[in-house]
């Protein structure tokens, strides 16, 4: 089992390195990763289904329309963290006009964030959020395509 993308944020073991337990270490622990399986998801389910690559990629131009809005404008660090988003992430990434000033920074720029996350047990604690340029965006239909050869290269061919 592998990613059907090459990304160098998507880390090469995360299929290799699953066990029966649960714990802090198993798989997806990024937002791009996160996406990446659910775009892996999406064309599985299609071709389960019986869905062709061209109904799949309508589907999610005519019906998930807010989706596409956001991902259209959410964009990613080197290691695979949601930099900046359409979406509001809270304190969590960066504020438009901030992000503005930082988007086309060089490879290997750090910029850093301090928040006060509430989110863990035992309350409010104060966080410093790192970020790595390059930042960029994902296109989900041309990774639909990707993902769809991909499986259709490994298992057959599915319409």
């Amino acid at each position: 089992m592998s990613w059907a993308k090459d990304d160098p944020r998507l880390t090469a073991d995360t299929f290799t390195s699953l066990t029966d337990e649960w714990d802090w270490h198993t798989p997806l622990r990024t937002d791009y990763e996160r996406r990446q399986a659910l775009v892996e998801l999406d064309v599985l389910a299609s071709m389960a289904l019986g869905i062709t690559l061209d109904e799949l990629i309508d589907i999610y131009r005519l019906t998930f329309t807010v989706l596409s809005g956001y991902e259209d404008d959410t964009w990613y660090d080197a290691n695979g963290r949601i930099v900046f988003s359409k979406k509001n992430y809270g304190d969590l990434t960066f504020k438009r006009p901030d992000f503005e000033k930082i988007k086309n920074a060089p490879a290997g720029k750090v910029f850093t964030r301090t928040i006060m996350d509430d989110t863990q047990p035992g309350g409010p604690r104060e966080r410093t959020i790192e970020y790595v340029a390059p930042f960029d965006k994902c296109d989900r239909v041309e990774d639909y395509k990707t993902v769809w050869k991909f499986f259709t290269q490994k298992y057959g061919d599915n319409k």
